[in-house]
């Protein structure tokens, strides 16, 4: 019986029998009348040839279960249909072909769905036995994790804690510490002053014997060039000299300020005010009063040398030429803290700059005596150097000022100054141009706002000079020891100019 269904199915009778069905369904409206009957003829012998097989593998089969095998089949399934004719049945054959087809599809719908099934079913079971290993790898790692926490806090436990007399220590170590910082932040200052006073009295030395090498190679080469004159010629040709080299180096001096101590100090203003053009305004207004105070400063020294010379003066130079040598070999700034407190006092009572109450003008101290020790030099030379008097809401002119990158460059007029320009007192020789900002419809500064009482300042009606300098005389103890023509001591944080 087995191989009597293996060789049957293996024939594959039945998919033959399916291909011939839709061969001849696929060509039933080509074919004529006799062809159709002949294909239709032809699958009722294929399909009478395999009933006689499967009656044969039905009768095998039956044989094999003994007398009464499989008669609850026959007699429920085939005993019926045979007694009611192989083409008649309960239902139309339209209606078994669609129930045939049904179960078909179904059939097929089960086997595919069994097949996913089987498949998500391996794929779960992958997934858990992943899962599986990564617990217990963590696991395992959690273990070893706790075997070393254990370990870290056993040793922690072993090591000695600080008891309280050793906090007080520590505490009071930590204390002196801070102090000693506050002491040392609180000297940081005096030393970067006494570093910037080395450096410029380095400078110093060196510009003095380059001008004494400059000097004493022109003054032999021009004294022996020229024809015999009086000795006031020479004297003449030395302050040239002297006035050449010095106005060089301190007109590069006033275009560094600009560029960089300048922008110093506007960091400093920028901590204290974050409005930008009342901080230009008060470098501007720095820069005036520094050269102001240092020139009254320098009026008063000139006065007191002249008025000692003059009791003991001899020789063919005039009086104000032995002034003008003295003041060239001696004339160094010595006493520049007081005229600092000077500039410091005039911006605090200054009666147009506006500015806030926060602003300290101490902490701009050191781009003041900078500003001081540059305006005392150029005013000490033979042909002296200052500023151009400015105003705010004049007339823009180009051949003293440069527009600032915020101006509005149509405007006519000047809102504020930045930085002054630089000419000669005798010529009027413009040496270096200053910085304004211009603006449509400038006008004069607003009136200056009130401060805070604890900056409250006295003001001094004029800024009468310090007690040491009524009169245009210097009190004995505004002179240098030893000489009655040298301007006031040095402080101890004061130094030397160019």
């Amino acid at each position: 019986m087995a191989e009597s269904l293996r060789r049957l199915s293996k024939t594959e009778a039945f998919s033959l029998l399916q291909e011939k069905l839709d061969k001849w369904s696929d060509n039933f409206l080509i074919n004529t009348c006799d062809e159709n009957v002949n294909r239709c003829c032809e699958l009722l012998e294929m399909t009478s040839r395999l009933q006689g097989q499967l009656f044969l593998i039905l009768n095998l089969c039956a044989s094999e279960g003994g007398i009464y095998g499989g008669c609850d089949a026959l007699k429920n399934r085939l005993l019926p249909w045979l007694s009611q004719g192989f083409t008649s049945s309960s239902a139309t054959s339209d209606l078994s072909l669609d129930m045939i087809a049904d179960v078909a599809k179904k059939d097929r719908t089960i086997s595919k769905l069994r097949v996913d099934f089987e498949g998500q079913l391996g794929d779960m079971e992958d997934d858990l036995n992943r899962s599986r290993n990564e617990a217990d790898s963590l696991k395992q790692e959690l273990q070893e994790t706790r075997a070393e926490l254990n370990e870290e806090r056993s040793a922690s436990a072993g090591e000695a804690i600080i008891n309280e007399e050793d906090s007080i220590r520590l505490n009071s170590s930590m204390q002196s510490l801070k102090d000693e910082l506050r002491m040392y932040k609180s000297r940081v200052g005096v030393l970067e002053n006494y570093e910037a006073e080395s450096r410029r009295l380095r400078g110093d030395v060196n510009l003095l014997r380059e001008e004494k090498a400059i000097l004493t190679g022109r003054m032999d080469y021009l004294t022996a060039s020229l024809p015999p004159t009086s000795p006031r010629s020479t004297m003449s040709v030395g302050s040239d000299v002297v006035q050449r080299v010095r106005q060089a180096h301190l007109v590069t001096r006033f275009g560094d300020m600009f560029s960089r101590d300048r922008m110093d100090a506007m960091d400093i203003l920028r901590t204290l005010s974050e409005d930008h053009e009342i901080n230009q305004r008060i470098i501007f207004a720095c820069v005036e009063e520094a050269f102001n105070c240092a020139k009254k400063a320098y009026r008063l020294y000139r006065t007191k040398v002249r008025s000692t010379l003059q009791i003991t003066h001899t020789g063919p130079e005039t009086l104000d030429e032995a002034v003008q040598n003295y003041v060239n070999k001696n004339g160094q700034l010595l006493d520049v803290h007081s005229i600092v407190q000077d500039v410091l006092l005039a911006m605090n009572t200054h009666p147009v700059l506006s500015y806030p109450p926060e602003v300290d003008f101490k902490a701009l101290s050191l781009f003041i005596r900078e500003l001081v020790k540059v305006a005392w030099d150029m005013s000490a030379l033979p042909n002296p150097l200052d500023i151009i008097l400015a105003r705010a809401a004049e007339l823009f002119d180009d051949l003293k000022y440069r527009r600032s990158y915020d101006s509005e460059y149509s405007a006519p007029l000047v809102n504020h100054y930045i930085w002054p320009a630089l000419q000669e007192v005798m010529t009027g020789r413009i040496l270096l141009k200053g910085e304004a900002v211009t603006r449509r419809g400038a006008t004069l500064s607003s009136p200056r706002r009130s401060r805070s009482p604890s900056r409250a300042v006295t003001p001094r009606s004029g800024r009468s000079p310090s007690p040491r300098r009524l009169n245009g005389t210097l009190s004995p103890t505004g002179s240098r020891p030893g000489s009655s023509l040298s301007p006031r001591p040095m402080s101890s944080s004061s130094f030397s100019s160019y």
